[in-house]
């Protein structure tokens, strides 16, 4: 028996049509993968197809019982724009109103049919592929790292499926000789799979015989790049997973601290030539394997091994998320991997910024460009390295020119991905040193539209949205690069120097514990530490900081200002005024002028402060950000003076360049 006849609503435009009764984006009567939130983006904005749309009404209209960033707007919008151009699409639908949101702009046909219903229907449960991503703080970290080792940029992921640690890749290079064998047995729980929306891959743990951690890093490394490809969940990075390489604890528990639905766990197995490795995924709600595969094959060509593993179990894995059928096993095609080894020196050099470092970057990449032309991501960074170099003047390179061969390899990288995010934060950079702000921030923004997660395009946005005096933004941004790559310790640092300056200690102190854990050898993280405590009035705590930095460190003057600060607050001046002195008595190198004027002020010096603000001509953007908000200095504020020195601070940084890039 067929039940009455329901009303089923279309929109068609180009090729597709997207059926709203049932929640389909469908090509020639294809259903087109979108995730639950991206649909609902699409069909808001089809329906309002007639006028431009606020970024905040569509925040407001999809995600209406819940608080979401603007990042994860544009995600979504890149998430829609790639499903329309995947599935044929040379039109652009979609337009970006900069500063404003979004209007659709395609020809729309509305029509509706009438369709039977199946006998006694119930309601329509949704594929995992239409579930929205959950905004956990690690949902959105993948790559991009201010820390030395932990970069893998978004076109790198589509380049190359086999990109394991550097040190691992001249490991087992020497192993290539031949094809791996594959044996796949496969068993899962579809129900429970629906679920889950975030994943991370563990370290693959070896079982029997030699043990060689950097294998078991490498085999999760390169399956995080490939299920990093995919929107049907997020996946956490290799620098967030990485430090569970000799870790024995529980699956579970380790899923819970980095606040995942399930995390990918596996074991190697070899005897001789022969290797089997088991894969589970395990949820983290449930607490049991959902899904699991073997993979029986020879041991003498790791880079084909890796490269079976990745595809295959990311391709089974994805494929049961989403609810759709498994495909046929296809070949794999495989990166260059001398570019490949280059490229990963290219990023641990570039991850250190200034002088021979960037020099030495600028070598790698330049190898890894000639050993495989299209190589998208090696040219974006090759772009960022040269952009950078004329930022920081390096020696051995012209600005001029740096300049000129940061644009071309952009360019380079751009013509052959167009998503290149990397080549796109570049040129922002480029931007910046050309002094065209403006051009400098669309650029970033069409960076993060292509690559949400690229956390040093959001930090640069970050300190864009500081320039500009928005404090808040500027907070907003380095948080969501922080999430992107939790262990950069930059970013923690940056994050926690801005949360200070916003009086926000609580959150301050979180942030600055976590840069120094992650390298106590760095002297500025303690100075920026022992800030923060003395702010929140733990001087005891802030002394110890400061006493861990030597003398010979280049932090010391900033140190010895803290310290003589700390002890003027615990009521010890004389000791205060003595160290004071002899910081602006030494010639070696200068003292910075608002940590003095700040001593000063302590003191009940003001004139002393005044005179040490004025002469001043330090033009960076912190000494500016310390004038306009370090409490330190609120006793000097409501002084006619101040507002002129501020100014000046101001107008000394714009005529200079930004150095936070």
């Amino acid at each position: 028996m067929i039940n009455p006849a329901t009303r089923t609503h279309y929109y068609d435009f180009g090729t597709f049509r997207l059926d709203v009764s049932n929640r389909l984006l469908l090509k020639d009567g294809e259903h087109v993968p979108l995730t639950q939130k991206s649909f609902e983006i699409l069909c808001f904005l089809i329906c309002n197809r007639h006028r431009m749309l606020k970024k905040q009404e569509i925040l407001d209209e999809v995600w209406s019982e819940s608080y979401v960033e603007e990042a994860n707007l544009a995600q979504h919008i890149y998430m829609v724009r790639k499903a329309l151009r995947n599935n044929g699409s040379s039109a652009e639908f979609i337009e970006t109103i900069p500063k404003y949101g979004y209007r659709f702009t395609g020809e729309v046909s509305e029509s509706y049919a009438d369709s039977p219903c199946p006998p006694e229907s119930a309601p329509r449960e949704p594929h995992a592929a239409e579930a929205s991503v959950s905004a956990t703080p690690a949902t959105a970290a993948f790559r991009v790292s201010d820390k030395p080792s932990t970069y893998a940029p978004s076109s790198f992921r589509k380049y190359v499926l086999l990109a394991g640690p550097a040190v691992a890749v001249a490991l087992i290079s020497a192993a290539i000789t031949a094809a791996a064998y594959l044996y796949l047995t496969s068993s899962t729980s579809s129900d429970r799979l629906s679920g889950i929306r975030s994943i991370s891959v563990l370290p693959f743990q070896q079982i029997g015989g030699e043990k060689d951690e950097k294998l078991g890093l490498g085999l999760a490394d390169t399956l995080i790049s490939r299920l990093g490809n995919q929107d049907i969940v997020s996946v956490s990075p290799t620098s967030t997973v990485s430090k569970y390489s000799a870790n024995g604890g529980s699956p579970v528990d380790i899923g819970r601290e980095l606040g995942v639905d399930a995390v990918l766990t596996g074991t190697i197995q070899r005897d001789g030539d022969r290797v089997r490795i088991n894969v589970q995924l395990i949820s983290i709600a449930d607490r049991a394997p959902v899904w699991a595969e073997r993979i029986d094959g020879e041991f003498n060509d790791v880079f084909r091994l890796q490269d079976a593993v990745s595809h295959d179990v990311a391709t089974k894995l994805t494929a049961m998320l989403s609810g759709q059928q498994v495909p046929a096993a296809t070949e794999v095609e495989r990166g260059n991997p001398e570019a490949i080894q280059a490229f990963t020196k290219g990023v641990y050099f570039w991850n250190k910024r200034a002088g021979q470092n960037l020099t030495e970057a600028i070598g790698h990449f330049n190898d890894a460009v000639k050993a495989d032309p299209g190589f998208a991501a090696a040219h974006a960074m090759l772009a960022d390295s040269y952009a950078l170099a004329a930022i920081y003047e390096v020696d051995s390179i012209k600005p001029d020119e740096a300049i000129r061969k940061g644009k071309a390899h952009a360019e380079k990288a751009l013509s052959i991905d167009t998503e290149t995010s990397e080549a796109y934060s570049a040129l922002a950079v480029i931007a910046q040193y050309e002094r065209d702000a403006e051009r400098a921030l669309t650029l970033l923004k069409k960076a993060i539209e292509c690559d949400g997660t690229n956390a040093a395009a959001r930090m640069r946005l970050a300190w864009m949205y500081a320039v500009d005096e928005n404090l808040e933004g500027a907070i907003r941004e380095m948080k969501l690069a922080q999430k992107a790559d939790p262990h950069s310790q930059v970013i923690n640092l940056n994050l926690a120097r801005l949360l200070r300056l916003n009086r926000q200690t609580d959150e301050a102190l979180e942030f600055g514990k976590r840069a120094v854990e992650l390298d106590p050898s760095m002297m500025w993280t303690r100075v920026i530490l022992a800030e923060i405590y003395e702010q929140k009035g733990m001087l005891k705590e802030s002394i110890e900081e400061l006493r861990a930095v030597p003398r010979s460190a280049p932090e010391q003057k900033t140190a010895r200002l803290l310290m003589s600060r700390v002890l003027a607050k615990q009521g010890n001046k004389n000791e205060a005024r003595k160290i004071l002195n002899d910081v602006t008595k030494d010639e070696a190198a200068e003292a910075p002028s608002a940590d003095v004027a700040s001593v000063y002020a302590l003191l009940g010096e003001k004139k002393e402060a005044f005179k040490e603000l004025q002469k001043s001509e330090e033009d960076s953007l912190i000494h500016y950000l310390q004038l306009k908000y370090d409490p330190n200095l609120d006793a000097l504020r409501d002084n006619p003076e101040y507002p002129g020195i501020l100014t000046q601070s101001r107008k000394n940084f714009i005529e200079n360049y930004d150095k936070n890039s």
